[in-house]
């Protein structure tokens, strides 16, 4: 069936298309008029992040923050916050209540807990993408409908800040407690230490230590400087000796720096010029010629003599410096030791200093813990507030009239076209040329229009004579 066809199945079977269509809409508003009404009281409350009571961070991340807002969720709609609504509005009392829990229950659970129970059937809070939270009610009495909404905010404030401020109570009676310990504790630490100190002679500043320190420093530096000194008095001795074995005074500056061998240099230089003079013109036996000689040999000798002094004084050098590196090594070894036994001494009261200073990092810790929770135990509201109360509500939230008469009208219309669908095709009829042409199989020859007969006549009076052709001329 196509379109044209429902079309002109719709036109025939008009009458009951409008039966089920007005049947349709009376049956949505009777059981819209049936239906009691239920009013619905809305209380907002707002949440904010910052908690200028508390000493905690105030910034929260977007996920603490989505958790907490949840939490504040489920803390709304818990039995603890609905029993306080229970107590707060005394809805035990109402006549007929306690018959109904009695009736329902049998005695297994208390009636504030039964009521509670009911009124979270009928609770429901809605989260904003702000921190705004919806608390609604519904009652078929409107002014019990507000009346609990707010009582639930209420009860919520109320609850929220007793689970605060109970638990800090507690801890900080708790973390009193501990503190007259760890007081004592810290006194009978920083006791040990004094009394240690006293004993020891060790003064509370690093005075002594530096003032020690710096005299080992300098007596290391004094002996590594006679040891350098030691082993080039050494080394100037050793080249000393060779020279003199040589005879070559002029390998050494030192030696050639010595003025009685400068001079004795000097006069040998002039002696074995005047003997070379000599044996150029006189024999060997010549007076002369020996005389020459003989002085020769008398300033060589008083040369080797003359070196033989300045060894000798430079050995006698290397014999000072080798004392004096004996004396500062003895003194490094003493300063050493005096200062290795003011380590083992402090070592040993830095011991008693750390477990005092952990005693009393432990007390400053409780201490912070205490006042923070004595703080909080204090504070006299939440981060949360009433923002808008809920008023009596003048229109019913359900049934919605408007809205179920706008959806009677489509679903009726809906169901009436479907009503003639079906029966038209359980009965289907000849309406149209193509209804026939498919029944019968075969083409048709023609079409009669609807017969409009005219008073009076059979047949109209013709305008103008008929034409035999259709074209003649």
């Amino acid at each position: 069936m196509d379109f044209s066809q429902f079309m002109l199945a719709l036109r025939a079977r008009r009458k009951a298309f409008v039966l089920v269509f007005v049947a349709v809409i009376a049956t949505a508003m009777a059981v819209a008029l049936i239906v009691p009404k239920k009013y619905v009281g809305t209380a907002t409350l707002l949440l904010d992040a910052r908690d200028e009571q508390t000493m905690s961070p105030t910034r929260m991340s977007p996920r603490e923050r989505m958790g907490y807002v949840q939490t504040q969720v489920d803390l709304i709609q818990s039995g603890r916050v609905a029993a306080r609504v229970s107590r707060d509005l005394k809805l035990a009392q109402q006549p007929g209540m306690r018959e109904a829990w009695q009736e329902e229950t049998d005695g297994a659970i208390s009636i504030d807990d039964w009521i509670a129970q009911t009124l979270l059937e009928k609770l429901k809070v809605d989260v904003s993408a702000s921190n705004v939270l919806t608390v609604q009610f519904a009652s078929s009495d409107p002014r019990k409908a507000a009346a609990v909404a707010n009582a639930f905010a209420k009860a919520y404030l109320e609850t929220a800040l007793e689970m605060r401020t109970e638990p800090t109570r507690e801890a900080a009676d708790w973390f009193n407690q501990q503190l007259a310990r760890l007081r004592e504790q810290v006194n009978q630490a920083q006791t040990k230490v004094a009394n240690y100190q006293k004993a020891k002679g060790i003064v509370s500043t690093d005075e002594r230590a530096d003032v020690e320190s710096a005299r080992l420093a300098e007596v290391s530096t004094a002996y590594l400087a006679a040891k350098n000194a030691t082993y080039e008095a050494k080394a100037r001795f050793r080249q000393a000796q060779e020279v003199l074995q040589s005879g070559t005074p002029d390998a050494m500056a030192e030696i050639m720096a010595s003025a009685p061998i400068t001079a004795v240099r000097a006069d040998l230089a002039r002696a074995e010029a005047a003997l070379q003079a000599a044996s150029a013109d006189l024999g060997p036996n010549h007076p002369a010629y020996r005389r020459a000689e003989a002085d020769v040999k008398v300033l060589r000798d008083k040369l080797g003599v003359e070196m033989k002094k300045v060894v000798a004084s430079i050995g006698n050098a290397v014999q000072q410096a080798q004392r004096r590196e004996d004396q500062l090594k003895n003194a490094l070894a003493a300063q050493s030791e005096r200062i290795q036994s003011m380590k083992e001494s402090r070592v040993e009261l830095a011991v008693m200093s750390r477990d005092a200073d952990n005693a009393q990092r432990a007390y400053d810790a409780v201490l912070g813990r205490f006042m923070t929770n004595k703080i909080e135990s204090t504070a006299t509201k939440t981060n949360a507030a009433l923002l808008t109360p809920a008023v009596e509500p003048l229109t019913p939230a359900q049934p919605k009239i408007l809205l179920i008469s706008i959806l009677s009208v489509f679903v009726g219309l809906l169901f009436a076209a479907a009503v003639v669908y079906v029966a038209e095709t359980l009965d289907r009829r000849v309406r149209s040329r193509f209804d026939l042409e498919s029944r019968l199989a075969v083409p048709s020859l023609g079409q009669l229009s609807r017969w409009q007969p005219v008073a009076g006549r059979l047949l109209p009076a013709p305008m103008r004579a008929a034409k035999a052709l259709p074209h003649p001329w």
